[in-house]
């Protein structure tokens, strides 16, 4: 029982410190940093709260970050959490390219291509 409750105890450590580190992300966020935006994003992503995770890869790219325009562009190319759209997908791969000097996002574009 006591190895039970040892358990517990160490998993809402866990649950309470992935928060925290969340909140600081969101705060740094909205204080303008856009790799943080990404990150939370990524977060949301990962756990399938895909309009949460659009938020924050929107804020993102906003910002000038490739890494999350080509997240919404993978997004909207699959439709996860949005309407599957070629036209969305390529814009924002276009975006993600234009923004990054890393070729990866502009060999992408290949396969939005109809």
């Amino acid at each position: 029982m006591f190895v039970l409750k040892k358990r517990v105890v160490l998993l809402l450590g866990l649950i309470v410190s992935f928060s925290l580190g969340n909140d600081t992300l969101v705060e740094k966020c909205n204080s303008g940093d856009v790799k943080a935006c990404h990150n939370v994003g990524v977060e949301y992503y990962e756990s399938k709260d895909f309009e949460k995770a659009l938020e924050f890869f929107t804020k993102g790219c906003d910002g000038r970050a490739a890494k999350s325009c080509y997240a919404i562009s993978e997004m909207y190319h699959n439709g996860e959490g949005v309407s599957k759209s070629t036209t969305r997908a390529i814009m924002y791969i276009e975006k993600a390219c234009d923004e990054s000097d890393d070729p990866e996002f502009c060999d992408q574009m290949d396969k939005y291509q109809l």
